[in-house]
């Protein structure tokens, strides 16, 4: 018996709706003069539901919620402010299961699930073309819409299983009010995902879209998705024997049999400009089209500019910042500056200030913040400097040094040097250092999400965004065949996977020489690749909670989560405690509150 959900019929029209913009293929209708059944049952109406179901995807990835969940806690994003504990990060006794950060993610996935719903359920009530001329849709078409709602369905169930374990698998739309509701298992949840996942591949939807279709689902992304959902469970206690075997045949299938292919530079991956490239296989579109034009991932991993320093305010240069989650350490040691092309694209660089070269083809991603207000520092000219050591000159500056610039209202923040076990001494991480911001950090902002048309907005969410989200690229996809080869025991596969990106990394740096993979590749080496190539872009803390390495690889690369508050309030993150609970987020207390039957459920290990 499948669960229903406590939303009416009634709100979810209103949200879907709500939701409609224009992207492409995406267009509002106007439906007043006719109601909702008749309307959907229309080729026009049933269009506009599916074009609903795709503009949830911006709920679920282009939120600050999903930002904090995937990125911090992990080893390579920490938290900004170092004067006080965060509970995602530092897995402390206040991260419970009353969690606000978690609700509202588990609230919009539902929200969502329930549109696609709609939109699968739904169809057999669509008239076709011949059963009217005029109002009906071709049953070729239907069947390619039904497929890609299929596609969100899995991608949707694959997001609450991965993070909850268990849950309630809702498949249909709901038709009235309930209070009670059930907790299905995790192999009930991967059974309808790979259920749907088939239907869609062996739908009637291209394997790669055409560039006239860009954002629609296509084979190849139901092929990418699948490949990382065998993947996942392949480390469960219910995995089947040939799941990493399975997860590796359908990334090969991909990056032989799709049409897609690596481009030969990692800049014009993320380059704005060229955003629809031949890498990409699935992703979430945005326009300068109203409803369309609020992609905000560009004001992610920039620290707080606006307070601090007064030379720099408010700026269309820079934005609205979103600082809650840095770099680690760990994360700016792992780039290498000279031999690896990933660094200058990924972070502030020489590269991002030239307008020829840089990801938005602007100037202002060069390593520098200008001057915005013209008190102390003339507008244009420097206030802060991030010497990187891709640069010319590149030096460490004396505290002398530091001290002189300041009195020149400059301030130089040296990059991260020496083990990544200790952080203390390191300019990014003190807060409030050179600054008057007394909770803030100041630290070599992540460049390759900016956007040359969004604009500052003093409500405090950047506007104007319309660069696309990536969601699934070729990279990706060799990374998982690289993964799964090595949990088969196929090392020669292992390398030639994981070196095919090495060797992409290669092209246009700065300097020749990095070294490829040899002998026996890792879980840590293929984790570690993920990084440099995907960084911020994919669910690190989702990658790590997979391969069984967030207790691991967070103790010993995050040196906030024991060292924030100088250790007085201790992390409760371990292996041991990482296998009894933290693997899995908590089911919202919030949500089984509104259940008549919410204390039977109980809750995951540990969250009780």
């Amino acid at each position: 018996m499948k669960t229903k959900n406590i939303f009416t019929k009634g709100f979810l029209l209103a949200s879907v709706f709500a939701l409609s913009g224009c992207s492409s293929f995406l267009d509002e209708k106007n439906w007043s003069s006719q109601s909702a059944e008749e309307y959907y049952a229309t080729a026009e109406g049933y269009e506009s539901l599916i074009n609903g179901a795709y503009s949830t995807l911006k709920s679920v990835y282009n939120t600050t919620n999903y930002f904090l969940l995937t990125q911090l806690g992990t080893d390579l994003g920490t938290q900004n402010d170092g004067t006080a504990t965060n509970a995602l990060n530092q897995y402390t006794v206040d991260y419970a299961n009353d969690n606000g950060t978690v609700y509202n993610q588990w609230k919009v996935l539902y929200e969502s699930l329930k549109n696609v719903n709609a939109a699968i359920g739904r169809a057999t009530t669509v008239a076709t073309k011949d059963q009217d001329i005029f109002d009906g849709i071709d049953k070729e078409v239907l069947a390619q819409r039904v497929a890609e709602a299929k596609f969100l369905r899995a991608l949707y169930l694959f997001e609450i299983v991965k993070n909850w374990g268990q849950a309630p698998l809702i498949l249909e739309e709901p038709t009235s009010p309930s209070t009670t509701s059930q907790l299905n298992s995790g192999s009930d949840f991967y059974r309808q995902i790979l259920a749907d996942l088939q239907d869609v591949i062996d739908s009637s939807l291209p394997v790669k879209q055409t560039s006239a279709n860009y954002g629609r689902v296509s084979k190849a992304a139901a092929k990418h998705l699948r490949s990382l959902v065998y993947l996942t469970r392949g480390y469960q206690s219910y995995a089947e024997a040939d799941d990493f075997k399975k997860a590796y045949d359908d990334a090969v299938d991909v990056i032989k049999n799709s049409g897609h292919t690596l481009l030969d530079d990692y800049a014009m991956v993320h380059r704005q400009a060229n955003e629809e490239n031949n890498e990409i296989i699935f992703s979430l579109n945005f326009s300068a089209g109203a409803g369309w034009n609020n992609n905000i991932q560009t004001e992610f991993y920039l620290f707080v500019y606006r307070e601090g320093w007064t030379d720099l305010g408010f700026s269309s240069i820079y934005c609205n910042d979103y600082a809650s989650v840095m770099p680690t350490k760990y994360s700016y040691l792992l780039f290498d500056w000279k031999k690896d092309r990933r660094t200058e694209v990924t972070f502030m660089s020489p590269l991002n200030g030239d307008p020829a070269t840089s990801i938005d083809g602007r100037a202002y991603g060069r390593n520098w913040f200008e001057s915005t207000n013209g008190v102390n520092v003339a507008k244009g000219d420097t206030v802060i400097y991030f010497p990187v050591p891709g640069e010319s000159g590149y030096k460490q500056y004396t505290d002398a040094e530091k001290a002189a610039a300041n009195n020149r209202g400059r301030f130089f923040y040296n990059y991260p040097k020496g083990s990544y076990a200790d952080a203390g001494n390191d300019d990014y991480y003190k807060t409030g250092y050179q600054s008057f911001n007394a909770k803030s950090r100041v630290w070599l902002p992540v460049w390759k999400f900016k956007d040359c048309n969004t604009r500052y907005n003093s409500s405090g969410t950047v506007e104007n965004g319309t660069r696309d989200i990536y969601l699934f690229r070729l990279a990706e996809t060799y990374l998982i065949a690289a993964e799964a080869a090595v949990k088969m025991g196929d090392n020669s596969n292992a390398l030639y996977y994981i070196n095919q990106i090495r060797k992409r990394a290669v092209n246009n740096a700065p300097e020749g020489g990095l070294q490829e993979y040899t002998g026996t590749v890792t879980l840590d080496n293929v984790l570690d690749e993920r990084a440099l190539e995907l960084y911020g872009e994919v669910p690190r803390w989702n990658d790590l909670q997979r391969t069984g390495k967030l207790a691991e690889r967070v103790l010993k690369y995050n040196w906030d989560v024991t060292n924030i508050t100088g250790g007085l309030i201790q992390t409760q993150l371990s292996e041991a405690t990482f296998k009894s609970k933290y693997a899995l987020r908590p089911i919202p207390v919030t949500w089984l509150n509104t259940l008549s039957n919410g204390q039977e459920l109980g809750n995951n290990p540990g969250w009780e």
